[in-house]
C-alpha cells in the first residue's frame, strides 16, 4: 500500500502542478487540446452470424513542458455456443513533465475490464523516469521505467482462484515511438512490460495510419498481449487486430 500511495501521489502531484499552470495568465506558450475518435465494425452471416465492434477515443493537452493524454478503447465480438467472444474495455491516463530536452518524469494510470479473460479487473498505477532517444521532425522514440502498483481480480467462474484479488508492487518499462513516412502515412507502436510476482504482462502494439482527407484516416492497428500466469483453459496470448475509421480533431 505504501507503493500505491507513493505512486498515486506522484501522478496526482504532476496533474495538480500542471493544471495549476492553466490558471496562470495567458502567454505565448498557452496549451492546446487535440484528439481523435475511431470506430470499426465487421458483420458476417453465413452458417453462423458474427459481429465485431471496436472503438476508441483519445484526448491530449499540450502546454509548455507538460503533456497529458487520456484514452479509452473497447473491443466487442459476439461469440457462439462454444466461444464466449470478447468484451473488453480499457481507460488510460498519462502525464509527462519534461525536465530537459531529452529527460522526463512520467505518471500512468490504467484500468482494464474484461468479461471473459483470466483477469476481470486490473488497476495499475506507475511512475518513473524516461528519455527521448529520437526527436526529429518526422520521428520520435521514448523509453522509460519505474515502480508501480497493480490490483487484479479474477473471474467468478475461474476454476483455480474464483474472485481472487491481489495487490502487488510491480516494475514497469516501456519503449514507444512513431514515424511520419509521408505527409499522409504514419507508422508507430511500442512495447510495455509490467512485471510482478503473480503475473507479468507484456504488451506490444503497432499501427499504420493512412490519411484519406483533412481529418479522416484509415487506421490499421494490432495489439499482442502475453500474460505469464493465466487460469486453467485460458491462453497466455491475446491478439486484437482492427481496421477503423479515425477522425482527428
Amino acid at each position: 500500500m505504501l507503493q500505491l500511495t507513493a505512486t498515486a501521489l506522484l501522478i496526482s502531484s504532476l496533474s495538480l502542478l500542471s493544471f495549476s499552470s492553466l490558471a496562470a495568465e495567458p502567454s505565448a506558450d498557452d496549451g492546446a487540446f487535440s484528439g481523435d475518435a475511431k470506430i470499426g465494425f465487421i458483420y458476417t452471416k453465413t452458417d453462423e452470424t458474427s459481429m465485431s465492434v471496436n472503438s476508441g477515443a483519445t484526448l491530449k493537452y499540450e502546454e509548455a513542458l507538460w503533456h497529458h493524454k487520456a484514452a479509452f478503447s473497447t473491443y466487442y465480438t459476439k461469440g457462439n455456443e462454444s466461444d464466449d467472444g470478447t468484451n473488453k474495455n480499457k481507460t488510460v491516463y498519462d502525464v509527462k513533465y519534461d525536465m530537459t530536452d531529452s529527460l522526463f518524469v512520467f505518471g500512468n494510470a490504467k484500468y482494464e475490464h474484461d468479461q471473459f479473460a483470466t483477469y476481470r479487473e486490473q488497476v495499475l498505477l506507475v511512475s518513473g523516469f524516461g528519455a527521448t532517444l529520437i526527436d526529429s521532425s518526422n520521428s520520435k522514440l521514448d523509453v522509460g521505467a519505474g515502480p508501480g502498483y497493480r490490483y487484479s481480480k479474477r473471474q467468478a467462474f475461474d476454476e483455480d482462484l474464483p474472485n481472487n484479488s491481489e495487490d502487488e508492487v510491480i516494475a514497469n518499462l516501456f519503449i514507444e515511438g512513431d514515424s511520419k513516412i509521408t505527409d499522409g502515412l504514419e507508422l508507430g507502436g511500442g512495447v510495455r512490460m509490467d512485471y510482478g510476482e503473480s503475473n507479468t504482462t507484456t504488451t506490444t502494439h503497432v499501427y499504420l495510419k493512412n490519411k484519406l482527407m483533412e481529418s479522416l484516416s484509415l487506421l490499421i492497428d494490432a495489439e499482442y498481449i502475453y500474460n505469464s500466469v493465466v487460469a486453467t483453459g485460458k491462453e497466455h496470448d491475446e491478439i486484437y487486430s482492427t481496421i477503423s475509421l479515425n477522425y482527428d480533431f
